[in-house]
């Protein structure tokens, strides 16, 4: 299977491991990927909520859910399930739960020292991260096979960083990472609808 040894990050190996079991068995890619934007709402409403309980059990859930966006495509992969249905649906959901997580955030963080800024600078960090997601989604469908918008090295990959929101929550981060994301992913979105405007270009003349 050659997507299976391009996909080799220890989340990856992680989740092979894990759902090699299940390959066989009733259970398909797609419940695991509804199971996951299940927990991963329930991640950011508790995120939302705020508080010390609440943020435990939402940095508990988006481990799991991070661990479900790779378990998916593993058990994809090696069971032979592969779908465009299921593409489909992992791009939306990837699309909903991290914006949706920066949201939450601000909305959790509206007591806080940010005040109802927290929730604008949320507001703005969401749509940023829909945007960026958006480009780079057109940047890949234009780009030749290979070639993406988000390239990590073998044991790493960018989407990993995302299971580093948990420990965030828990260490009671969210105020500085949610201003250093409203900053940050502007610029993000910016940068990846050039290389997708420079990419089609590319495309055209070629």
């Amino acid at each position: 299977m050659d997507d299976v040894a391009l996909n080799q990050s220890y989340a990856h190996l992680l989740a092979r491991f894990l759902v090699r079991p299940l390959v066989g068995t009733p259970v398909t890619p797609n419940q695991l990927t509804g199971l996951r934007l299940i927990l991963g709402l329930a991640a950011c409403g508790l995120l939302a909520v705020g508080g010390i309980t609440a943020s435990w059990w939402s940095g508990s859930l988006w481990i799991t859910t991070c661990l479900l966006d790779r378990a998916d495509g593993e058990l994809a992969r090696l069971a032979d399930l592969r779908s465009e249905r299921g593409k489909v649906l992992d791009f939306y959901f990837d699309l909903i739960l991290d914006a949706g997580w920066f949201l939450a955030a601000g909305v959790g963080l509206r007591h806080g020292v940010l005040g109802v800024s927290a929730i604008l600078v949320g507001l703005l960090t969401c749509a940023s991260v829909i945007v960026g997601i958006g480009f780079a989604e057109l940047f890949d469908r234009a780009s030749p096979p290979g070639v993406k918008a988000w390239a990590g090295t073998q044991r790493f990959h960018p989407d990993d960083a995302l299971f580093l929101l948990a420990p965030i929550t828990w260490l009671g981060w969210l105020a500085p990472v949610l201003i250093v994301a409203g900053v940050c992913t502007p610029m993000i979105a910016l940068v990846m609808y050039g290389r997708y405007a420079s990419q089609k270009r590319r495309a055209s003349s070629g």
